[in-house]
């Protein structure tokens, strides 16, 4: 009788400690091959290595070294593909390294290429929603709003709980015409997350823009009765209500306590602060808050084009033109 054939047994690896292969110096090419090998070798799990990979991966691709790095993770990939009877585990380490190979390629600009190794990494572990999200990026770069709908939808399928998943895949109802989609959205994300002020704040727009005979007034109520830390677009929603309220001293004595609480972290109040001045006919006041925004960005156009279009995303065209002229550039 002839024996029984063995069943595949998977490689054995050393169990996980902290910190395993710390590479501070040397050559970054040399240290990722070392980790690539620690991989396909069988003395480490790719995950005790992952985070190390992809820090020396990005540091050399920051140097217009992506090419190599594709190569070394390329190894990986063969590895876990040849690999006989892989576990759930197994599955998500190579699924992860055809993410990171994909991600590598968006860093590059190569928006078509990043595409097919994210497709790799949704049918290598079809329940894992990362690809989806990453696949969104790309195709939405690629101006594909359909696919980026698609895949921003099975994302959300999958891991419904990630709010800013909701918000891109809202703009990309917007952009598509997808009014009843928009909505349903939106009250999606604020199903799971009440007091997302993103999402309030995009709700109420909505129904201003869409439908002016809807009362809103419930949704301002909630969203005002919100109290957390706020980040740095909540503080300009927040703002934003307290001045459509015509509270503009409140709103200046919230941003200047937020700002204190955010260690100074973010300039964009300042625009807001000034917004709330002029509104005041407080010009002198204004002026000099205009001043402290620009010499804290250091008169550089290309980030105070950045806070404007924040501001504007928010406060309107109209408001962010009005302080375009007053910072005596316009990039349009």
């Amino acid at each position: 009788m002839e024996p029984a054939a063995l069943l595949p047994t998977e490689p054995e690896f050393p169990k996980k400690t902290p910190q395993l292969f710390i590479h501070e110096r040397g050559n970054p090419r040399q240290v990722l091959a070392g980790l690539c090998n620690l991989v396909v070798s069988c003395e480490r799990p790719y995950e005790d290595v992952a985070e190390q990979i992809e820090d020396v991966s990005y540091e050399l691709c920051e140097t217009g070294s992506c090419e190599p790095v594709v190569g070394q993770l390329g190894r990986v990939t063969a590895f876990f593909e040849q690999l006989d009877g892989k576990n759930d585990e197994q599955c998500r380490d190579l699924a992860d390294v055809y993410l990171l190979i994909g991600q590598i390629h968006q860093f590059a600009g190569k928006f078509e290429e990043s595409i097919s190794w994210f497709d790799r990494a949704a049918i290598v572990d079809d329940l894992y929603s990362e690809p989806f999200h990453c696949l969104a990026a790309s195709y939405r770069q690629l101006h594909d709003n359909v696919k980026t709908i698609r895949s921003l939808e099975q994302e959300l399928s999958l891991a419904p709980g990630n709010y800013y998943s909701y918000l891109l895949l809202a703009d990309a109802y917007e952009e598509e015409g997808r009014t009843d989609d928009i909505e349903a959205c939106l009250q999606g994300l604020l199903e799971r997350d009440p007091e997302n002020l993103q999402g309030l704040h995009r709700l109420i727009r909505h129904y201003e823009r869409t439908d002016p005979s809807i009362d809103t007034a419930l949704l301002k109520r909630r969203l005002m009765g919100v109290y957390k830390e706020f980040n740095r677009i909540e503080a300009v929603i927040r703002s934003y209500y307290l001045c459509r309220e015509r509270l503009f001293a409140d709103a200046i004595g919230f941003l200047d306590t937020w700002h204190r609480r955010a260690n100074g972290a973010t300039t964009i109040n300042l625009l807001v602060m000034a917004h709330a001045y002029g509104e005041l006919r407080q010009y002198a006041r204004r002026r000099r808050t205009i001043d402290e925004f620009k010499k804290k960005n250091h008169g550089r156009t290309d980030v105070m084009t950045t806070k404007l279009g924040e501001f504007a995303a928010v406060f309107g065209d109209d408001a962010a033109d009005a302080l375009r002229k007053l910072l005596l550039f316009n990039e349009r």
